[in-house]
């Protein structure tokens, strides 16, 4: 989340994406299992970062958002099983960044 605080990296790669005219966004939350795949958490990072990306000029259509853990590499490639996080049932992010219409 420091990525995200005004000056951090997140909010800076998000206004050089857009001016250089990307259309979509696929933005995984990483770290997600070290709140163990809590809804409340990445609805909560969610909705910080779509009001900021509006900011910017992208609209909620533009954005998918994947909870994913980086270091497990799970919901990379293979789908996140129910038991582990049962509310998600959305694409993994290869699933998600093979989805955007170049």
């Amino acid at each position: 989340e420091a990525g995200f605080d005004k000056g951090g990296q997140t909010r800076e790669h998000s206004i050089l994406v857009k001016t250089l005219g990307v259309q979509a966004l696929v933005v995984g939350v990483n770290k997600m299992d070290e709140v163990e795949w809590s809804q409340e958490r990445f609805d909560e990072i969610r909705t910080k970062y779509s009001q900021y990306l509006k900011t910017v000029g992208f609209t909620d259509n533009d954005v998918t958002y994947v909870p994913i853990s980086g270091l497990h590499g799970i919901n990379f490639k293979t789908r996140l099983s129910a038991d582990v996080c049962p509310w998600y049932s959305g694409p993994t992010l290869l699933e998600a960044l093979d989805a955007i219409d170049v």
